[in-house]
């Protein structure tokens, strides 16, 4: 990261990745010495104290190589999430809007009234298909009330060969 983006990052956002990233290095480094700190307090004895204490920075140091070669991941999500990319246009750089002419308004002006002549045509035909959907709803209760009549029939005279009329 160049110094710009370093300077437009705190800016914008008061830290940078970098300072996000060393930060929680700084922290996890604190809790492991904590942690060791607590169990050493824990375990031990007049005996082993001065054992414990001897290698209780060796045992830190062993600890945090281990937890920093695994932050590895974070770093790179901190670099590519803790930023404002470029072509995000903030408050300060509205001076770098495009400007439009008469001539471009007069075009948006042209497709905005292409746009709500097609909308009311959209609109009309919308109406005219749900006019037909109701009409082919009423149709088809006529239609099936037709045919449960033509099975009561059917049904109640045997005599009658129906299906030879269809």
């Amino acid at each position: 990261m160049d110094f710009h983006d370093s300077t437009y990052d705190t800016k914008f956002f008061g830290f940078t990745a970098e300072q996000i990233t060393a930060i929680r290095e700084r922290e996890v480094k604190i809790m492991i010495s904590q942690a060791v700190e607590n169990t050493i307090e824990k375990i031990e004895t007049p005996a082993t104290s001065k054992l414990l204490d001897a290698q209780k920075d060796e045992v830190i140091r062993r600890m945090e190589d281990s937890t920093i070669k695994n932050m590895k991941p974070l770093r790179e999500l901190d670099k590519k999430y803790f930023r404002i990319p470029p072509h995000v246009l903030l408050v300060p750089d509205f001076h770098l809007e495009q400007q439009y002419t008469p001539l471009d308004e007069e075009e948006k002006n042209a497709q905005l009234k292409e746009l709500e002549l097609r909308f009311r045509e959209n609109l009309i035909t919308l109406a005219k298909l749900e006019a037909e959907a109701s009409h082919y709803e009423s149709v088809a209760n006529i239609v099936q009330q037709e045919t449960i009549e033509h099975k009561k029939i059917y049904a109640n005279v045997p005599s009658i060969n129906g299906y030879k009329l269809t």
